[in-house]
């Protein structure tokens, strides 16, 4: 009910105005329809002088009604109800009549070059216990992005030993792998015996454990070398590890890159 006490409140003026001129109306009305019944003299005179009278007598007993439910609400509901329902609501706001900034004319922007990219220093390390990775070898190699872009890793750490006859093409050194991975390369040296991957990090506690779970006893040129499922792996940055090994048990060499594992 609460709206229609405002609209009676806020229109009472027009509401009075309107009322009141009706009843002068319908009054007038049935003035006129009494003086009819006084003068007539036939039965459809007398109709319609009843016809008029009636109508005069619904409209000023609707409109008296009106005015004295809007001066009703006005003196008696009106302290009852609060000033917010009063207040004009808050304006939404057009966002077609707010002006835009003018369009930047073509061939105005500044074309910001980017910086170069600065040369490789190479890197020398000293020679390192036989279970630490193998000693740092120059390389001026950039490596190669990974496919996706996640979070910023470590250090990417040039390839170790690594030749045509030895070597891990994919993943590639500096990438990001994660989950299930297969490893791709060559392993086929002189008085080659079987080959072996390892891996060294964060889940490994410093230590060299093999992916495979066992040698691989036949040669590979730019071909699988195996896969391996490291998405129960702690993340962070792998030395992956692939040795060669003679037929006396020699290792003939090792190639050594870095993945960061990101699961």
């Amino acid at each position: 009910m609460e709206p229609i006490y405002v609209f009676l409140i806020l229109n009472d003026v027009w509401i009075y105005i309107l009322s009141t001129l009706g009843l002068f109306w319908f009054i007038n009305e049935y003035f006129q329809s009494r003086r009819i019944l006084r003068q007539a003299m036939f039965g459809l005179e007398r109709e319609t002088g009843t016809r008029i009278r009636n109508n005069a007598l619904i409209f000023i007993i609707t409109f008296s009604s009106i005015i004295g439910i809007v001066y009703y609400v006005n003196s008696q509901v009106r302290p009852t109800l609060s000033e917010t329902l009063f207040k004009p609501p808050t304006p939404t706001p057009d966002i077609f009549s707010t002006p835009l900034s003018s369009p930047t004319p073509l061939g105005t922007a500044e074309i910001i070059r980017p910086s170069p990219t600065p040369p490789l220093v190479p890197t020398i390390t000293l020679a390192s216990p036989p279970d630490a990775a193998p000693p740092v070898a120059e390389d001026t190699t950039p490596a190669a992005e990974s496919a996706t872009q996640p979070p910023p890793g470590p250090t990417i750490t040039p390839f170790i030993g690594c030749t045509v006859d030895l070597n891990i093409s994919e993943p590639r050194n500096g990438a990001f792998v994660t989950g299930a991975i297969n490893f791709t390369g060559t392993a086929d040296t002189d008085d080659f015996l079987y080959y072996r991957l390892e891996a060294n990090g964060p889940e490994t506690n410093g230590g060299w454990a093999s992916l495979l779970g066992r040698t691989i006893d036949q040669p590979v040129r730019d071909n699988f070398l195996g896969n391996v499922n490291l998405s129960q792996w702690a993340n962070g940055p792998y030395l992956i590890r692939l040795t060669a090994v003679n037929a006396t048990q020699s290792e003939i060499g090792q190639c050594v890159i870095q993945v960061t594992l990101n699961n």
